[in-house]
């Protein structure tokens, strides 16, 4: 997003693409869209970049469909789909931490709410247990609906925006595909950061091995796509976007693509659903040709050399951080070990720190951005648990080893004196 190579790139592109139109009678809109894309918003550009975007070579689906963000994204999916409401018939089962753009759509959906359920967040036995609950229910009931089983959709992020830990991909979709139930990821924060390239990136240093635990249990399918690019996100970097319990999966543009905008992937079928049900995308003026060409650069770059060269830097800095911030507070529990600070377990380069209560979190952080000049924001209850507040912390490539040296002493410093 602050990138002025990549400004270049897409400012470089964007004449290209107006340069088509000179001479011609018909020139394309340069500033908007001008109207939803049922209407006058439609463009060869969007249906050339959704085509791209679905391609082997990226999300590897059957079809694509934008969306003028992930929050959209999320709400036309989840509100729009035709739910059955009998006893014992459909249902939707969602890990406790997803984000708040899935719980709206959740709750704007056409399920009864007695038909939504939770399960612990990333606990595969604990999700597998619902999932037992919703299908004895339906063998239970007298509905001639039920009776042909019921439509279960499981709810799940890949990395987790506010803990950062990856989601055991593997394990739910194997388990969903044994139980009859299909999966829904939010790919937001795997998006540029993960990929077939680097799913070593998946292992804590520190002793927490996510990708084995991941890839645990033989595959019941086989898919045999051999490509390399990096960047596509978690379902890439576990090569399983054609899972048969994979229902869709959504990857936002405002985090590592720096951009705007989402893409829903999925079989043809549903993006055509989507296309003529999910009211955002129906109702919103579709995003203008700049974005466009700005989310294809977005992609270039990610899957490229570039991108390669991005992510290798920034879980270098990941480990370093992780290494000292560790060291760090071990030091300070030797010497008070009541206190309730804690490193998160993340590979991510989202990274948080516990600190305990909203006033000494915000306090803790406001020293650190007026004092220290460092960029990192409190999260308070009830955005997280009571008891859970934390300094969250991200880390990117643009930033060096001195920068994580000056943010580790820094805050380890204040916390020593809170």
């Amino acid at each position: 997003a602050r990138c002025s190579d990549q400004h270049s790139k897409v400012e470089s592109a964007y004449r290209e693409f107006l340069s088509r139109y000179e001479g011609s009678k018909t020139n394309p809109p340069v500033l908007g869209a001008t109207g939803s894309r049922l209407l006058s918003g439609d463009s060869s550009l969007a249906r050339t970049l959704e085509a791209y975007l679905a391609s082997p070579s990226v999300h590897d689906r059957e079809a694509a469909l934008i969306f003028n963000s992930g929050y959209d994204a999320n709400l036309s999916i989840l509100s729009s789909l035709p739910y059955r409401n009998e006893n014992g018939s459909d249902a939707i089962i969602v890990d406790e931490l997803v984000h708040n753009s899935l719980v709206m759509g959740v709750r704007m959906s056409r399920l009864d709410p007695k038909n939504v359920f939770l399960f612990r967040h990333n606990d595969v036995e604990d999700m597998k247990r619902v999932l037992k609950n919703v299908c004895q229910l339906s063998k239970k009931s007298t509905s001639a609906i039920a009776s042909s089983g019921p439509s279960v959709l499981i709810v799940v992020e890949s990395v987790y925006s506010m803990d950062g830990d990856i989601a055991p991909i593997k394990r739910i979709l194997d388990s969903a595909y044994e139980m009859g139930a299909t999966v829904m990821i939010d790919e937001a924060h795997g998006l540029g950061v993960f990929g077939r390239t680097n799913s070593q990136n998946m292992i804590l240093e520190d002793g927490t091995d996510v990708f084995s635990k991941i890839n645990s249990i033989d595959k019941p399918y086989k898919n045999e796509n051999t490509r390399k690019s990096g960047g596509t996100g978690v379902l890439g970097a576990l090569n399983l976007e054609h899972h048969p319990a994979l229902f869709c999966s959504v990857h936002t543009f405002g985090k590592a693509a720096g951009c705007h905008g989402a893409v829903v992937a999925g079989s043809s079928n549903l993006i055509s659903y989507l296309v003529n049900y999910a009211r955002p995308f129906v109702y919103s003026t579709a995003l203008p040709p700049h974005s466009l060409v700005t989310i294809h650069e977005s992609y270039e770059s990610m899957l490229g050399i570039e991108g390669e060269r991005r992510r290798k830097r920034v879980f270098q800095l990941v480990k370093l951080f992780r290494q000292k911030m560790l060291a760090g507070l071990c030091e300070l529990k030797d010497k008070a070990p009541s206190l309730e600070f804690e490193l998160l377990p993340s590979p991510s380069p989202i990274q948080a720190v516990i600190v305990p209560g909203n006033e000494r979190c915000i306090s803790i952080c406001n020293y650190l951005r007026n004092s220290g000049k460092l960029d990192v924001y409190p999260i308070r209850s009830p955005t997280v648990a009571k008891g859970k507040e934390r300094i969250r912390i991200i880390l990117h490539s643009h930033n060096d080893e001195k920068e994580v040296h000056y943010l580790v002493e820094s805050l380890s410093k204040i916390l020593k004196q809170s």
